[in-house]
């Protein structure tokens, strides 16, 4: 388990903890779920940040920062009960239909992992209205129990006409597919239906 990840233990501990809606109860469960991923081999962090209810991090390629990046990897723990994984999907279209020339998302796909509800999509930017770049994002929504989890690859890079696909290489999209494949939720306190990779 050297490279597999349990992203943001201890920062949801705190996070759930200083939430409004888990504040209100001195009885607010420890967090036990795990966000489990392995990271693109050489890939680090490039800066975290954190909101009223949200915990995020960016983690880039070699040579790549918050700067100049071509790809990155964007986690991040909504600690809000009623954020539903579909519902963060269908935003991150919306995003892309009022920041985007043209924007062409896949149909959402909805299913089960380690017996959690996940949503994902994939969506296209022609050209991004402040940056001018081409874009495409593939997002994977899990609902846990006390928070969800997003997981967000990006490309962008030149921009490219309405009927065009994106300029990037089509090994980079199965190497996505296949990275969000392998993100998954689980629960060190309810192995029998959530268990942890050992």
């Amino acid at each position: 388990m050297s490279r597999l990840v349990a992203v943001f233990s201890l920062a949801v501990l705190g996070l759930l903890a200083a939430a409004p809606v888990f504040a209100q109860s001195s009885q607010a469960p420890e967090p036990t779920e795990r966000l489990v991923m392995i990271p693109p081999e050489g890939w680090v962090g490039g800066g975290a940040s954190s909101g009223r209810n949200t915990v995020s991090t960016h983690m880039f390629p070699p040579g790549q920062t918050s700067e100049n990046w071509t790809e990155m990897l964007t986690i991040q723990v909504i600690a809000d009960p009623r954020a539903e994984a579909r519902a963060f999907v269908q935003r991150v279209v919306d995003a892309s239909r009022a920041g985007c020339d043209a924007s062409g998302p896949s149909p959402a796909t909805e299913g089960m992992t380690n017996d959690y509800p996940v949503a994902t999509l994939t969506v296209t930017c022609t050209r991004g209205h402040q940056s001018g770049k081409g874009g495409i994002v593939a997002v994977k929504a899990i609902r846990g129990k006390q928070a969800l989890f997003v997981v967000e690859r990006l490309w962008r890079g030149p921009a490219f006409a309405r009927d065009d696909s994106p300029p990037i290489p089509k090994a980079m999209l199965l190497e996505w597919s296949t990275f969000l494949r392998s993100v998954s939720l689980c629960d060190q306190a309810d192995p029998a239906r959530h268990p942890c990779p050992r």
